[in-house]
């Protein structure tokens, strides 16, 4: 019987409806695929104005009454992709199993190269670019879709949830991409379909990763040292290709003047929103080759191993510390000051490729030599 009514109320509307896509000319058999792709695009058109309406409420009322968990929403967000992130995935790399960090950081810098190449795809605008009652309450430049703070996280707490194979820590680790998901939408930097397109992105970055591990790292094992190295490189070297690319296809995307004005109004101390810049992907591609190249010669060198007692690991943690703090503040002042903007396109992208790589490479070669020296 329920079945039947809705039949009927589809056909009423649907008559209802017969006069107007006469008038526009689908009112011909030979045109109902015509007619079928104008209905489509009206409800889609409202359904996305729905959520559009949903979601922007559901930011301004989380803002709202989200203002006593302010400092731990931004901690929780520091928890994404980070100086704090990768810090603490130097430590982990340091201090525990090398060969399961290794395929952490794999995560880490892989969907953290995604996450800004897929936004030049989507080109879609954050939140507070384009609603008004949406405050920016953290900086961001590049475009909203997907969410790289939910990718990454997704990712890497998942590749670690893995490693770690006890139930405490894979619920931690469940709370800590939730936390991260809500404090993005929180900030005003991403809406609720942003942060889940990120998470799903994720958890198939982490389905993806198992099965072609399993069926490309036999014939990449099977190089000598030297061929690892150059597939590395190779690897690297696409990976700036294709960001490249990437950019160069949107590039006849015109910013509209309303996005800008409006993330310069909310956020001016900012400055202009810049959402194509490659120096991140580039700056991501160099350090995945310096990462993994380091961990290949460590590997010949035969001077990889693991701490063996929690004094080694502390003792490993400071060090290391100790010699990437510096390191990271200097290298930022030098390649992330006013001078570098006025470097051509070629020489700072080549600048953000060797700086990644510097750094990949004293996270896994550097600091661990210096550890076998010491004997730690």
């Amino acid at each position: 019987m329920r079945a039947n009514s809705a039949l009927l109320v589809c056909a009423s509307a649907l008559g209802k409806k017969r006069s107007a896509f006469e008038k526009a000319g689908f009112g011909g058999v030979k045109n109902g695929r015509k007619a079928l792709r104008l209905w489509r695009a009206v409800w889609i058109n409202r359904w996305e104005n729905a959520r559009e309406k949903m979601e922007t409420e559901f930011v301004s009322w989380l803002q709202k009454n989200g203002a006593p968990l302010h400092w731990p929403l931004r901690a929780l967000s520091d928890l994404g992709p980070s100086t704090a992130l990768s810090a603490l995935l130097a430590g982990l790399y340091w201090c525990w199993d090398g060969a399961a960090m290794r395929r952490v950081w794999l995560a880490h810098l892989a969907c953290s190269w995604l996450a800004g190449v897929s936004k030049m795809v989507f080109l879609a605008p954050r939140p507070y670019w384009v609603e008004p009652e949406i405050q920016a309450l953290s900086s961001s430049k590049g475009f909203g879709m997907p969410s790289g703070h939910a990718l990454v996280a997704t990712a890497v707490w998942g590749e670690l949830a893995r490693q770690w194979n006890r139930r405490g820590m894979r619920f931690l680790f469940a709370g800590i991409v939730l936390g991260v998901g809500i404090s993005r939408v929180y900030l005003g930097v991403h809406s609720v379909s942003q942060v889940l397109a990120g998470a799903l992105a994720g958890l198939l970055f982490l389905y993806l990763s198992a099965v072609l591990e399993a069926r490309t790292m036999p014939r990449f094992l099977r190089l000598d040292w030297r061929g690892q190295l150059l597939a590395l490189w190779l690897a690297s070297l696409a990976a700036c290709a294709v960001a490249y690319g990437t950019r160069w296809l949107a590039s006849d995307f015109e910013l509209p003047a309303e996005w800008v004005s409006m993330a310069l109004e909310k956020r001016p101390q900012d400055g202009r929103i810049h959402p194509f810049s490659l120096h991140s992907p580039f700056l991501l591609a160099g350090m995945g080759f310096g990462f993994f190249g380091g961990c290949r010669v460590l590997a010949a060198l035969k001077r990889d191993r693991n701490a063996r007692s929690w004094r080694d690991r502390a003792l490993r943690f400071l060090i290391g510390g100790a010699l990437l703090g510096p390191y990271g503040l200097a290298s930022r002042r030098l390649l992330r000051g006013e001078g570098m903007a006025d470097w051509p396109l070629a020489t700072a992208l080549a600048a953000d490729y060797l700086h990644g790589l510097a750094t990949g490479a004293l996270v896994s070669l550097a600091v661990p030599l210096l550890f076998h020296r010491l004997k730690l």
